[in-house]
């Protein structure tokens, strides 16, 4: 009877190993859920923006396809600021005042060409709702550069400890 116990318990132990999933699987799972917003092309992204505006503004099909094409030329001039501070190399804090200049001003031409399209009504309405999301993405901008810096030191922490 004793043995039988034991027998078992040793199965049970055995079963819960294999039934554990490797750590990398794991981490690729977390990752793909993460990424999923970030693989998403432009155009996607501008159409889900002017579709959004559209519903909250109650906007016209001309105004909607406008948007989208403003959008689209917002997103392409942040997609080459990013190439450009990629590409570069050298003083980082030159690059963070210039890249800073840049976005602001990709910020101000997309509200000028939202100007444009918009009703001043719309306008009115728009604004802060763009100010809000901007608000939200810096949130996040701010919280992925200090991840990423404490991932940098503990990894330079992990070389260090293994020399």
């Amino acid at each position: 009877m004793r043995q039988t116990y034991i027998l078992l318990f040793v199965a049970f132990i055995s079963l819960g190993a294999f039934a554990q999933v490797p750590k990398k699987d794991k981490m690729e799972k977390h990752q793909n859920a993460h990424n999923v917003g970030h693989e998403m092309n432009k155009e996607a992204k501008a159409m889900m923006y002017a579709d959004k505006v559209t519903t909250r503004l109650n906007l016209s099909l001309e105004q909607k396809e406008k948007i989208e094409q403003a959008q689209m030329r917002r997103l392409e001039n942040q997609q080459d600021m990013m190439a450009e501070m990629m590409s570069e190399s050298g003083n980082m804090g030159e690059q963070n005042s210039e890249r800073k200049d840049r976005k602001k001003q990709i910020q101000e031409d997309f509200k000028a060409e939202m100007k444009q399209i918009l009703s001043p009504v719309q306008y009115k309405d728009w604004l802060p709702m763009h100010e809000r999301e901007l608000k939200i993405k810096d949130k996040k901008d701010a919280y992925k550069v200090n991840k990423n810096k404490n991932r940098q030191k503990n990894k330079d922490s992990l070389d260090y400890n293994r020399l």
